[in-house]
């Protein structure tokens, strides 16, 4: 699904008034669905209904819901959180209600508080998409009464407090249990923290077109139909040749698993050949692990890494393969350095650079944009936080700040990893919605690296290979918690849940 931020969505909004509608109508239309998915999901009859409503036009939205809530429930309180409507819609609709009990929350701040406190259901109208900073007086406080009520809370467009464009969140927001918005999602409700504050998301349709607002945007969710259209049916007369050759630099000694964990998913992914070029006595680890894959033994330095005399060597390895993955367990010291630096620096296959292999370039950034072919860089919040010079609270409360920061000034796919990973280039923003808490295990990182370098292998753009792996992969852990639990799942179950997921594409 396509995601408009504030600015996009009033540009949708203008767009949409130069056909037969105006913004009172959209203002109408939205109050209205509003009021109808509380009406149909939600025991409305009778109960104690509060509509917090703010200045601006979110809170005409609210006041079109109390007028259509009104046949349901007597009980129904307008609050005026900041005294009268300040814009012009948000007026005609606040007239249009007259009849309806509402409170001046400044003049009555007790009552208003007692009929919050006492709510059955409560309407969070305060704040729009436009809202940036702090919650002042006295919003801060009616936020904190609102939370602390027992009542369904319902936030219109966005949850008031947060930032619809970052996902940035203070103390002071409203915890929803429901986000009704409209004609598109807005990335506060699929980008972490906010998403979090948003409840259950329904996104209603008030009266515009998708053909109004597809071109406005390019940030969306990924969709599994796309996914599925980016797997070809394999011809009968097929070789393994045709699906690519990739070459796996991972390992050292004490992470050999991290290895196994990216050749294995690269494999279960449909990579035609797999060379896993390791140090030598890792090597042995990963062959006595995997037979399909073909070992590439290389020399390993006194703490057991990858040598820099490897470097000839790895440079005529990948001149003969159609992608190569580098990092997973690698280790960091000057040799690792060396070894990435001359990959990226003389590679002319797709790259997908992972865990150290991450770390291993954060003293020389710059390298990146000299490289002659794709990359795919897939951060934690951990190595994105060394990217990027910050923590990684800084980067987790403005993830998609940082991402797009990242991207305009490195030519590289990138994928944030974390509850719904970013996926950021500069053909376009996907927000995954897969995955859960089950796979915050070390070797998640890991099998998620060899399914992009699988797709890119067999020969997916940088983007779409991103996509794919990003999103197979949750799905492989909804899979594997589904049938063992989030606390139960190990990383490698995941890899146990490819042949189904692959055997639902085939058959369309």
């Amino acid at each position: 699904m396509i995601i408009l931020n504030a600015e996009n969505t009033r540009k949708a909004e203008i767009k949409a008034t130069e056909s037969n509608i105006t913004l009172l109508d959209l203002m109408e239309n939205a109050g209205k669905a509003a009021a109808q998915f509380m009406i149909d999901n939600l025991d409305i009859n009778n109960k104690n209904i509060v509509i917090m409503c703010g200045k601006g036009n979110n809170g005409g939205d609210g006041y079109v819901i109390a007028r259509y809530l009104s046949g349901f429930s007597k009980n129904i309180t307008i609050i005026l959180a900041s005294g009268e409507p300040s814009t012009e819609d948000s007026i005609i609709m606040f007239a249009r209600s007259h009849d309806i009990k509402h409170i001046y929350y400044k003049e009555k701040t007790d009552a208003a508080k007692i009929c919050i406190q006492d709510a059955d259901i409560i309407v969070d109208c305060i704040f729009g998409i436009g809202f940036k900073g702090i919650p002042r007086k006295p919003i801060d406080e009616i936020i904190e009464t609102i939370n602390t009520s027992k009542g369904i809370k319902v936030s219109i467009d966005v949850p008031s407090g947060i930032d619809c464009d970052s996902g940035f969140i203070t103390d002071c927001c409203i915890k929803a249990d429901y986000t009704v918005t409209f004609t598109t999602l807005k990335p506060c409700h699929v980008i972490y923290p906010a998403k979090e504050m948003c409840g259950k998301v329904h996104v209603a349709n008030v009266g515009i077109k998708k053909s109004i607002y597809k071109d406005i945007s390019n940030m969306q969710t990924i969709d599994y139909d796309y996914v599925k259209s980016c797997f070809k049916k394999r011809k009968a007369n097929s070789n393994k040749g045709d699906f690519g050759k990739l070459l796996s630099i991972c390992g050292s000694l004490g992470m050999a698993g991290a290895a196994i964990l990216a050749a294995k998913s690269a494999m279960h992914s449909g990579a035609g050949l797999v060379y896993c070029a390791a140090p030598e006595k890792t090597a042995d680890i990963i062959a006595s692990n995997i037979t399909e894959a073909v070992m590439v033994y290389l020399k390993q330095n006194n703490e057991g890494r990858l040598s820099k005399d490897n470097i000839e060597r790895l440079l005529n390895e990948i001149k003969s393969k159609s992608a190569c993955l580098i990092g997973c367990g690698l280790g960091n010291d000057n040799d690792i350095f060396e070894i990435v630096s001359q990959i990226i620096s003389n590679s002319k296959i797709p790259l997908i650079i992972d865990a150290d292999g991450i770390n291993a370039i954060n003293l020389n950034k710059d390298i990146l944009n000299k490289c002659a072919s794709d990359i795919v860089l897939t951060p934690h919040p951990g190595e994105m936080a060394r990217l990027c010079s910050v923590t990684p609270a800084d980067i987790q409360n403005h993830r998609l700040e940082y991402a797009l920061s990242f991207i305009k000034q490195y030519n590289v796919t990138l994928v944030l990893k974390g509850a719904n990973t970013i996926i950021a280039s500069k053909d376009g923003i996907f927000i995954n919605t897969t995955g859960n808490a089950g796979m915050a295990k070390g070797g998640s990182g890991d099998i998620l690296a060899g399914m992009i370098a699988s797709f890119s292998a067999q020969g997916m753009s940088a983007l779409n290979a991103a996509i794919c792996g990003v999103y197979l992969h949750g799905l492989a852990g909804d899979m594997a918690a589904e049938h063992l639990s989030q606390t139960a799942m190990l990383p490698s179950d995941m890899i146990s849940m490819l042949p189904d997921i692959f055997l639902q594409i085939e058959k369309g």
